[in-house]
C-alpha cells in the first residue's frame, strides 16, 4: 500500500525550501512521520517548532531536527542525550552544537558518536 496523494502533497510542501513558516507550523501538526520529518529538515521551520519536534516519539523526526542548522543550541544540547544513536550522531555533526557538547560527545562510549564529534573539526 502506497502513500496517499494527500501525504505526498504535504510531504512535498514540507520539503520545499520556499514554504512559508506559517505553513510549516501547520504541517508540523500532521500525524504522518514523513511530513513531520520533512518539516524538521526545512530551513524555514521556526525554533519553537524545532524544539517541539525534538521531543517527538519518532526517531526519524528527531534525527531530522538534529540535522537542521537552525535548531537552537539548547535543543541540540538536550538532544545530545537522546536514546537514538543516529540522533546523537546528527547532533555531533551539526555545526551549531555548542562546543562543550561536542567535546562531551567526543568522549561518548559509542564509537560512531565519538568519531563524528572528533571529525567535526571542533574538538
Amino acid at each position: 500500500m502506497g502513500l496517499s496523494s494527500d501525504v505526498k502533497s504535504k510531504f512535498k510542501t514540507a520539503m520545499d525550501p520556499d514554504t512559508p513558516e506559517e505553513t510549516l507550523t501547520q504541517l508540523a501538526e500532521e500525524k504522518h512521520w514523513m511530513i513531520k520529518s520533512a518539516v524538521a529538515k526545512n530551513r524555514n521551520t521556526n525554533k519553537d517548532i524545532l524544539r517541539k519536534l525534538a521531543k517527538n516519539s519518532e526517531d526519524i523526526v528527531r534525527q531530522s531536527v538534529a540535522l537542521n542548522p537552525h535548531t537552537p543550541e539548547d535543543t541540540l544540547a538536550y538532544m545530545s542525550d537522546d536514546r537514538d544513536i543516529l540522533v546523537k550522531n546528527n547532533v555531533s555533526r551539526n555545526e551549531k552544537t555548542p562546543l562543550d557538547i561536542v567535546k562531551k560527545m567526543a568522549d561518548n562510549p559509542n564509537f560512531t558518536v565519538s568519531k563524528n564529534a572528533k571529525e567535526s573539526g571542533r574538538v
